[in-house]
């Protein structure tokens, strides 16, 4: 009996829901937004400061592609960590080596970097050193600027590491195999460097200009027989660029078609680079 009674009441509680329900209007489904691609770069210090400073620009011209730029020191570090998946792109100062080509790794060079002789502004009066003058500083036979035109004061020299590109650019253009001086101070990193000679009255350093730029850093750069590291004759050039597995290319497309573009051409140029020749 108690079933009977309860059937009407059940009956008319869902009639009573489907007229509710009739009067309202079906709306459609929210779109969903795409998911956000994340490139992941690291590497070579110059590049890794290019390509952080380059990421708002590329992240606004390319929706949904967020460029991760992670702290790096060197090309090798930055083509490990893609061969390792740990990245997705390689900042690389260099070309790949044979054995990393022959692991299906590519590369896009944007530019070339000249490795600037980088002063204190306290250097004051000297605007361009020849290539004796470049050689008998870091050697240590020219040990105050006053011997180049500059201030009565001790030249603080600051050098890179053998394996970094600053110094392999500076030994094959013009310094050779010739020892840097006994009280020469070896720097590790491009923004190390930077504030080294940005924090010491009379310094020199050498490190790549874009990454002076990118770090904004305060220094000048000193030209060599004239010609600043911003322009296509300056000696001391290397190549700069975006390493990556050739399975992945689709995935990096978007980032090389922008630093190809000229909107991106244009961005490299306001960073120091040289274009490629």
């Amino acid at each position: 009996m108690k079933s009977r009674r309860f059937y009407p009441l059940f009956l008319s509680l869902i009639l009573t829901l489907l007229a509710s329900c009739a009067g309202l209007s079906v709306q459609p489904p929210t779109p969903t937004a795409p998911p956000v691609v994340i490139l992941k770069a690291s590497g070579s210090g110059t590049v890794t400061l290019t390509l952080q400073a380059l990421a708002p620009d590329f992240e606004e011209a390319v929706p949904n592609y967020k460029l991760e730029v992670l702290p790096g020191k060197s090309t090798g570090s930055g083509v490990t960590g893609i061969l390792e998946g740990l990245l997705d792109v390689a900042a690389m100062a260099r070309p790949p080596k044979d054995e990393e080509t022959a692991q299906n790794i590519k590369y896009y060079e944007f530019g070339l970097v000249g490795q600037a002789l980088i002063v204190h502004p306290t250097v004051t009066g000297v605007e361009s050193l020849n290539r004796q003058q470049v050689i008998d500083i870091f050697s240590g036979n020219i040990a105050n600027w006053a011997e180049v035109g500059g201030p009565d004061m001790p030249i603080v020299l600051y050098v890179r590491d053998e394996d970094d590109s600053s110094t392999k650019g500076l030994r094959k253009a013009i310094f050779g195999e010739t020892p840097f001086a006994e009280n020469a101070k070896t720097i590790f990193s491009q923004d190390e460097m930077a504030l080294s000679v940005e924090g010491t009255a009379g310094s020199i350093g050498i490190a790549g200009w874009p990454s002076i730029l990118a770090l904004q850093s305060k220094v000048n750069a000193v030209a060599i027989d004239g010609v600043r590291p911003d322009e296509p004759a300056y000696p001391i050039l290397d190549s700069a660029g975006i390493g990556y597995l050739s399975q992945r290319e689709s995935d990096i497309q978007p980032l090389l078609d922008w630093l190809s573009s000229a909107e991106g051409q244009a961005a490299l140029r306001a960073l120091g680079f040289v274009p490629s020749k």
